[in-house]
């Protein structure tokens, strides 16, 4: 189970992007998922937390990393 690197809660929900139908706006009415917007960007976040907010995922968990930063 995923939890927040902030504030440590598991209440994280999958952030879906892409131009939603009909199924997908309605898991994000009920706060099941959250719409991302249709711009995919290699460094948009794959995660949000229900309980701070926080986004979280993607690339910025290498992009931290100091051995790729290194390479750039």
């Amino acid at each position: 189970m995923k939890s927040c690197p902030l504030c440590k809660s598991n209440m994280i929900i999958d952030i879906v992007y892409g131009y939603p139908g009909d199924e997908l706006q309605d898991e994000a009415s009920r706060g099941k998922v959250k719409l991302g917007g249709c711009l995919i960007e290699p460094d948009n976040p794959e995660y949000r937390c229900k309980s701070c907010g926080h986004e979280f995922g993607g690339l910025d968990k290498f992009l931290n990393d100091e051995f790729i930063n290194d390479d750039l």
